[in-house]
C-alpha cells in the first residue's frame, strides 16, 4: 500500500505566523502529523525558509516535538524513482498551508490575493 504524502507549511501552519521568530505550535496539527508519520505515511515540509531560518525550524520540530519530516521543499526519494526525475513542483496527496484554497472555492467566488 502506498503512503499517504502530507507536505506542509511550517509558519502561519505548523507554528503561528511570527516569522522570522517560530510561533507558538500548532499542537493539534503536530500530532495528528506525528501519528500520521507513524502509521507508514509521509511527511513533506514545504517552507519557504531556507539558511538558518530553516535549521531553526527543523531543529524545533525534531528537538521540541520528535517530528522529523521525511524531506524537506523535495519530493520524497520514491517519487523521484517512481517517475524517474525529480520535478520543481513538490508531490504530495495533501497539502496542508494556512494560505490553502480548494479549487471550488476559487471558482464560486471571486479570488482575492491576500497580499
Amino acid at each position: 500500500m502506498n503512503p499517504t504524502i502530507y507536505a506542509v507549511d511550517f509558519d502561519g501552519t505548523l507554528c503561528e505566523n511570527a516569522w522570522p521568530k517560530i510561533g507558538k505550535p500548532n499542537l493539534p496539527l503536530i500530532e495528528f502529523l506525528k501519528k500520521e508519520q507513524k502509521d507508514g505515511n509521509k511527511i513533506i515540509l514545504w517552507t519557504m525558509r531556507e539558511g538558518i531560518l530553516l535549521n531553526d525550524a527543523l531543529v524545533w520540530l525534531g528537538r521540541g516535538f520528535d517530528l522529523v519530516p521525511d524531506a524537506v521543499n523535495d519530493n520524497l526519494d520514491l517519487m523521484k524513482e517512481t517517475y524517474g526525475n525529480n520535478p520543481r513542483k513538490v508531490f504530495a496527496n495533501v497539502y496542508i498551508d494556512d494560505h490553502n484554497a480548494r479549487y471550488g472555492v476559487c471558482a464560486e467566488l471571486p479570488f482575492k490575493a491576500t497580499h
